[in-house]
């Protein structure tokens, strides 16, 4: 059976490519194109597996509400600046605490997590009935996970947690972000969401260690392991987003009634 595509499906599956650590897999595909005669850098390709998702995250909620897409294009233009100013090698203990510039992008790293939410928050809406401030809560969570345990927001966070002189790991940020995303989904929708929440965070922190098991598959310079150790941080991601579909499912299934009962207009 077919699965329909919808904005809504194209919008939550496109931002797994942004939750989902490309570090290593962009760093990896440099150098698998390099063997293949093409010179490029893995900045470029990270950068171009972030622009993937991002266009598609944008076609979406174009196709849903403008204004939210509007306000997507905001965050990501503050995304690239953050990722020029604080780039994901920066975000690691040997270069911590920061400086001057590195402080800037950290701090653009959370504009882009804020305008983003703003961006959803407008394009799927809740009543007042719904509890709005925990949908807000949950959605600040997510949010703040966005890099897994290692880069971008996550790793913007602990980086300035650092800098300012605490001493937080990047798996202790990731996990305090899904439990503020779990006390959220708890209040805004109930237990339904949470297993593939915690699910989807426990593959996406330690699904590329159990990977990591199997030997080397060296080709050349590059390891081919890359690509499963890759795919498990978007599924991780995927189980993410799929906790915000069982949350809209109760919402989704109300307007679908309303609109079968509705009386025809003449």
């Amino acid at each position: 059976m077919s699965v329909k595509s919808t904005p809504i499906r194209t919008t939550l599956a496109s931002t797994t490519i942004l939750m989902a650590c490309a570090c290593g897999a962009g760093s990896s595909s440099a150098k698998l194109l390099s063997m293949g005669g093409v010179s490029v850098t893995s900045k470029a390709t990270h950068s171009f597996i972030l622009s993937v998702g991002a266009l598609f995250v944008l076609r979406g909620l174009w196709r849903i509400q403008r204004r939210a897409a509007f306000v997507a294009a905001l965050a990501f233009a503050a995304l690239a600046a953050a990722a020029a100013l604080t780039p994901p090698t920066m975000m690691s203990a040997a270069h911590e605490p920061w400086h001057g510039l590195q402080i800037v992008g950290g701090l653009l790293y959370l504009i882009f997590a804020a305008l983003l939410v703003y961006g959803f928050w407008i394009a799927f809406p809740t009543s007042t009935m719904d509890r709005p401030a925990a949908k807000a809560i949950a959605l600040a969570g997510t949010a703040a996970s966005m890099g897994c345990a290692c880069c971008m927001v996550t790793g913007a966070i602990a980086g300035l947690a650092v800098t300012a002189g605490g001493s937080p790991g990047l798996g202790f940020t990731y996990f305090s972000a899904i439990a503020v995303a779990a006390v959220g989904f708890a209040v805004f929708r109930g237990f339904r969401p949470i297993p593939w929440l915690i699910t989807g965070a426990l593959l996406t922190h330690y699904g590329s260690y159990a990977i990591g098991i199997f030997d080397d598959w060296m080709g050349g310079d590059v390891n081919p392991r890359f690509i499963p150790v890759y795919m498990m941080y978007p599924i991780g991601a995927a189980l993410v987003m799929k906790a915000w579909a069982v949350a809209y499912e109760p919402i989704t299934d109300a307007e679908q009634l309303a609109a079968s009962t509705a009386e025809p207009a003449f």
